[in-house]
């Protein structure tokens, strides 16, 4: 009996690393597949991810592939991230990376090598509705879980993945990593986005947007000047911390005007919505949204699910969300994903919110 093969996307993580090892101990034939997704061209970076997938590949003793995806990267993940900044909006790359490469290029490449499966370290499990439809499942341990980022995954694509790790919490991977013996045991987890390694989002627009940052006026929902911005790229939808500005209570940005180069602040009560709008709605068992659905929604990854009611919008893919308690700036440019308690039904990218 042929065994199964399973592709494995190894970043050169603990995550990635142990997701490898574990399919290798249930007896798969394993292999491992490592993007090359980006250079930052103000730096030599070394190939670390790289010789750190291809040193757990060695100590597994699995195949171990690169694939050069630099280019299709930069044209769609790293210019649609451009562009939502050069537009006003607060976009999630990460969410767009997998869509786009991790189970759109990658997926098919796997495919090209063999693979029966694909699977990643993503924190999330797999289950089976009350129809039979597949869909992604919050992780066992909560705060690890990041089934907010896969919401896109369709039923086609559902059956040839696999995620072990939303079993286990990150401790016990981490000993899985010692156990195997393998060299990122300890290493660190990153929290960056990964073409943005320092953090510096200003800095990376600044060099490669071709819409340039500059100041600004800082107003109030009136039109009122309260002081100058640094540029709207340090800003965000919600954003309380780094303003400069002193004021008889907190200010936070309601939003971003880049016609007229402004960031709108109010105080708290002027930052609540009732709801939100948004299109490219998306759910993963192939389902279009023609009656309202009660469920929760998370407006941002780090968020907790509240409840929602959904409801079509006025044209094809667009829908209506409205809170069962006002919530604190939806912003333009994240994405709103919808659950039924923990299966992940879909979701779709927030466009405004509407206020309470």
């Amino acid at each position: 009996m042929n065994k199964k093969t399973v592709v494995v996307a190894m970043s050169g993580g603990v995550d990635s690393s142990v997701t490898a090892g574990l399919f290798l101990q249930q007896g798969y034939r394993v292999i491992g597949l490592t993007m090359r997704l980006w250079r930052d061209i103000t730096k030599q970076e070394s190939f670390t991810a790289e010789k750190d997938a291809a040193q757990v590949a060695d100590v597994l003793g699995i195949e171990h592939h690169v694939v050069d995806f630099t280019d299709i990267f930069k044209n769609t993940v790293v210019d649609n991230f451009l562009e939502e900044y050069a537009t006003g909006r607060t976009p999630n790359p990460c969410v767009y990376c997998n869509k786009k490469l991790k189970f759109g290029a990658l997926y098919e490449k796997a495919k090209e090598l063999g693979g029966d499966y694909l699977s990643t370290g993503h924190y999330v499990r797999l289950g089976k509705d009350a129809m039979g439809n597949l869909r992604i499942k919050r992780a066992k341990y909560l705060p690890k879980d990041q089934s907010y980022v896969l919401y896109h995954l369709n039923q086609e694509i559902l059956q040839h993945v696999l995620f072990p790790l939303g079993e286990y919490d990150k401790t016990q991977v981490r000993a899985l990593a010692a156990e195997m013996h393998l060299p990122v045991f300890n290493k660190k987890d990153s929290q960056e986005i990964c073409f943005i390694p320092d953090n510096d989002h200003h800095r990376f627009l600044q060099i490669y947007s071709k819409k340039k940052d500059g100041q600004g006026n800082f107003v109030d929902s009136k039109g009122n000047v309260l002081g100058l911005h640094r540029g709207l790229s340090h800003y965000t939808v919600g954003q309380r911390k780094g303003l400069g500005l002193a004021a008889k209570a907190p200010l936070f940005v309601l939003s971003l005007n880049c016609k007229s180069n402004e960031v709108v602040l109010g105080f708290a009560e002027e930052t609540l919505c009732k709801g939100l709008l948004a299109d490219s709605i998306e759910f993963s068992d192939g389902s279009v949204l023609k009656e309202p659905l009660n469920c929760t929604v998370k407006i941002r990854y780090n968020a907790k699910p509240v409840a929602a009611t959904v409801s079509p919008g006025e044209e094809a893919g667009k829908a209506v969300v409205i809170f069962a308690e006002p919530l604190r700036g939806p912003a333009p440019g994240q994405y709103a994903v919808f659950y039924d308690e923990d299966f992940c039904l879909g979701g779709g990218i927030i466009t405004q919110g509407i206020k309470a």
